[in-house]
């Protein structure tokens, strides 16, 4: 698992942190399918809103979602290849890129809820929320380039050499 001399990362964290995944991708998984689809049905029901806007953010909510839950997969696949040791390998960058380009993408993505929630809603407290959501991966996508960018050496043909 380790080398000799280094420190291994204890059993119990790594499989605290699996845990930790898990219930995340429960929870968002949830969230996807059964509460916002449920909430916006509620506002159906009570004739708020219209029913292109409720779609629209159905539509925008999940895709985020998904882009959520592929980040916890490849969260989950560089937990396991540091816990084996292998984060330093061709299948390592794979996963860290995965994981970096998709935080990307959902700080994008957010950009673009929190402009398409400011156009249509009258209420500030949506658009606050999206606008911290989005805030927050994008400084969780700074934080994993860094990263990235620390652990391996990218030469000038797009290539990742292994420092």
């Amino acid at each position: 698992m380790s080398k000799s001399g280094e420190q291994a990362i204890p059993r119990f964290f790594y499989y605290f942190a699996r845990l930790i995944l898990i219930g995340m991708f429960i929870a968002v998984t949830v969230l996807q399918l059964f509460s916002f689809p449920g909430q916006f049905r509620f506002e159906a029901s009570n004739g708020q809103g219209s029913q292109l806007a409720r779609w629209g953010l159905t539509f925008m909510v999940g895709i985020w979602f998904l882009l959520a839950q592929v980040a916890i997969l490849a969260l989950w696949n560089v937990c396991r290849l540091i816990y084996e040791n292998s984060l330093l390998t061709s299948n390592g960058v794979k996963w860290v890129n995965i994981l970096s380009r998709i935080l990307a993408s959902s700080a994008l993505y957010g950009g673009a809820v929190t402009i398409a929630t400011a156009l249509i809603t009258d209420d500030p407290g949506p658009v606050v929320l999206v606008a911290t959501l989005t805030t927050f991966i994008f400084t969780t996508y700074i934080v994993s380039y860094f990263i990235r960018h620390q652990i391996f050496h990218q030469r000038h043909d797009g290539q990742f050499l292994i420092k």
